[in-house]
């Protein structure tokens, strides 16, 4: 939406259409494209979702309509049945698709889809400028002893990945014996809230654990915590988001390996990737971060370089500008 935003100063118009089911409402949305192609002069629909796929890709061509596919790093292209997988492809071929690391790109090119309309581009970061006032000033100070009490691991996610957090759990816990003064704050909402509270309290590290929900003020928070630790298994843009965030930040990133996250994070120079599901290797790379400062200010400077030069909200909006544009051209 962000991306959105930007592109509207750059003479595009956008128009925000979305059901819950489009499948029953495929007449509706029929109607709706006629009226944005011959009363508002509509060129070019952009979609996200998988059923606004299939259902709107065929009626916008035949009106005449140019269509983008936005494909989120979430796609499990394994779970579709082949009829899906069939009607996927076959629509698939009436749009251009952007995906936004080249695991999406490979997932695409391995049922088939053509690479040729497989358009990568970085995801971005709106990195804002932090105003300073009085009370800024006075938050900086209580972070400097804060960060003297406890070393803290901070994440963001939704809380509806229990199995994931559950793991996570579990390598706080392997970790205390050697980092007495941990703690984990995990920023973000969700149906796990209550059931992961009770289990940090039945595994006895409810004291370690702060569930704090949705916060608007992120960089005040990513200004107190000395890991970053990415969570889950399908990560989605938001994910990429807030990783993008935390290194902007100068925060060493801990992320799963093999979910995508190559493109942003490399191995040893920007952050750490780990095999998920595993606690005892977790907790080993958070005692070596809590160990190596020096490894810690490392990763840090050069995440932050990385997203600078690479995964800015301007670049990825530049891209996107591009793309729309030469797919009205074609």
């Amino acid at each position: 939406m962000n991306a959105f935003k930007e592109l509207e100063q750059k003479d595009f118009s956008f128009d925000l259409l979305s059901a819950k089911n489009p499948w029953l409402g495929q007449f509706k949305f029929l109607f709706l494209l006629i009226n944005f192609r011959l009363k508002q002069k509509v060129d070019l629909v952009v979609c996200v979702n998988f059923n606004e796929k299939i259902v709107i890709t065929p009626a916008a061509r035949l009106l005449g309509l140019k269509v983008v596919w936005l494909e989120n790093p979430e796609l499990d292209c394994r779970g579709f049945n082949k009829f899906l997988l069939a009607l996927y492809k076959l629509n698939y071929r009436l749009a251009k698709t952007v995906v936004f690391n080249n695991y999406s790109k490979l997932k695409l090119k391995n049922i088939g889809c053509a690479e040729n309309k497989i358009n990568l581009i970085p995801p971005g970061a709106k990195l804002m400028a932090y105003q300073e006032n009085i009370f800024n000033k006075l938050a900086i100070a209580g972070r400097a002893n804060f960060h003297r009490s406890y070393f803290t691991i901070g994440a963001i996610t939704a809380l509806n990945q229990k199995q994931k957090i559950e793991t996570i759990f579990q390598a706080i816990k392997i970790s205390l014996p050697v980092i007495p003064n941990i703690q984990l704050i995990i920023i973000g909402e969700g149906e796990e809230r209550k059931n992961l509270a009770w289990l940090a309290k039945k595994m006895e590290i409810d004291n370690l654990i702060w569930l704090v929900g949705e916060q608007e003020q992120l960089k005040k928070w990513l200004g107190s915590f000395d890991v970053f630790l990415s969570l889950g298994e399908n990560l989605s843009l938001d994910d990429y988001g807030a990783i993008l965030e935390a290194m902007a930040a100068g925060l060493p990133v801990l992320a799963p390996r093999n979910m995508g996250l190559e493109d942003l994070i490399i191995e040893n120079s920007t952050g750490l990737l780990i095999e998920s599901d595993n606690s005892e290797m977790l907790s080993r790379q958070i005692i070596k971060l809590h160990q190596n400062k020096r490894l810690r200010l490392y990763l840090g400077k050069n995440g932050q370089e990385r997203v600078s030069r690479l995964f800015t909200m301007e670049i990825m909006v530049e891209k996107l500008a591009q793309i729309f544009s030469l797919s009205l051209q074609a």
